[in-house]
């Protein structure tokens, strides 16, 4: 690897590191109360910028770990590191006002790298969930206060494996451990009396467990420069090994010391991930451009958290479409035309529903990637402007402005350089 790559890694992933090290939260959305909070958008900044598709998309430059089928295209001798952050600006609306949020984290490691000419592997860690909200109910009749805090998240290291099958056929397996932790609280209060006991609740769920995706894509030559792409990825209903710690009490408002354990509940339990089915497709011209879509269906109404069903959830689906043009990447006299242009959207009917109501995200999306000297080395930047909720029936909207930067960093291994 040379000089000019190894110490741009090395300050990207220090800047990286700090960057994660001083996020104070993960998301801020109220949304995320429910279920094991919000469903992170996995997809690394390319795909982010083309809508998030990728079940299709066959690079040999990019790690896109959406189908691990896709890694089978990573040439023979490669070696691919990316990283990157997101972040993320909200408007929160509702019927009574509005409130703005703001976050930035680390989004994304992850490297490929050959084990033959046949198989090929990529090894990363992606958030997999977000949860961060705290929410105050104030029944004035009553002078009650209740009040719901929640953190925390789950977090997916994964290690893919990519097979050539035939020479159009290629098949992978992400075998991936989720990690992490959801602790939230709820609280009964009454404010204006300082001597009456309050209740409180706490519930800590750490989880710890190996979870499967599937994927297969077939890919066709129908000119010596245009290519057809269609994949499919898999995942089955699995549950989750969760160590469960939940506590009810109650204190005085004066205090914050525990008076009275009404009921605490420890052991082991499990939280259901959906069965996962999607299918994309791609067109692309050798240098030139691609165009893509992907459409995938989430089982949540089937799935239980902590051994109960939970109504608020329900099945979800989604389409993403997205495309990409280079002018020219040849060209020796103009930056402009190596850039990498990219559109998108996105629609998902989320797995949440709430009063009856289920809560849509759509979002358009664009991006460049910017290629460095005469590697394949690039730069992605990506956004996503959306929308998620409504202000019908007493429910919040979010307005969200959503970025991302990675750096995709390409180099030779097994490859003797003459010269440096």
């Amino acid at each position: 690897m040379s000089k000019t790559i190894k110490l741009l890694l090395l300050v990207f992933s220090v800047f990286i590191l700090l960057t994660d090290i001083q996020a104070q939260n993960n998301t801020y959305s109220p949304y995320s109360r429910f279920g094991i909070g919000d469903i992170a958008k996995n997809a690394f900044s390319r795909n982010r910028a083309m809508g998030g598709i990728g079940l299709g998309l066959r690079e040999r430059n990019h790690i896109n770990y959406l189908n691990p089928a896709a890694a089978s295209a990573q040439d023979t001798n490669s070696f691919i590191f990316s990283t990157g952050i997101t972040g993320n600006t909200m408007q929160l609306l509702s019927n009574e006002g509005s409130h703005n949020v703001s976050n930035i984290t680390l989004s994304h490691l992850a490297i490929g790298f050959p084990l033959s000419r046949w198989w090929k592997t990529n090894i990363g860690l992606v958030p997999y969930s977000l949860m961060g909200y705290n929410i105050v109910d104030v029944e004035l009749a009553q002078g009650a206060e209740h009040s719901y805090e929640g953190s925390g998240g789950i977090n997916q290291f994964f290690i893919g494996n990519a097979w050539n099958i035939t020479r159009n056929v290629s098949a992978g397996i992400n075998v991936s451990y989720l990690f992490g932790s959801l602790t939230q609280t709820r609280r009964l209060q009454f404010p204006m009396e300082d001597n009456m006991f309050s209740v409180k609740s706490e519930s800590s769920a750490v989880v710890g467990d190996f979870h499967m995706r599937y994927g297969l894509q077939y890919t066709s030559r129908i000119s010596n420069n245009s290519r057809f792409t269609v994949g499919m990825i898999y995942e089955n209903k699995s549950p989750l090994r969760t160590d469960q710690d939940w506590v009810i009490f109650n204190e005085l408002a004066t205090e914050t010391v525990r008076r009275d354990t009404i009921q605490h509940l420890t052991g082991e339990n499990h939280i259901e991930l959906p069965a996962n089915i999607g299918i994309g497709a791609s067109f692309s011209r050798d240098n030139k451009f691609v165009i893509g879509a992907d459409y995938s269906i989430q089982q949540w109404a089937e799935t239980s958290f902590l051994g109960q069903q939970q109504d608020s959830l329900v099945n979800s689906s989604s389409l993403n479409v997205g495309f990409q043009y280079t002018p020219n990447h040849a060209s020796t006299r103009s930056y402009l035309s190596r850039i990498q242009y990219r559109v998108g959207f996105h629609y998902t009917d989320s797995y949440l529903q709430l009063r009856g109501h289920q809560l849509n995200d759509y979002a358009a999306t664009f991006g460049f990637g910017f290629p460095y000297g005469n590697t394949n080395t690039t730069f992605n930047f990506s956004v996503d402007i959306g929308r998620r909720g409504t202000t019908d029936f007493n429910l919040i909207r979010e307005n969200y402005v959503m970025f991302n930067f990675s750096v995709s960093l390409y180099d030779f291994w097994f490859f003797q350089r003459r010269y440096d």
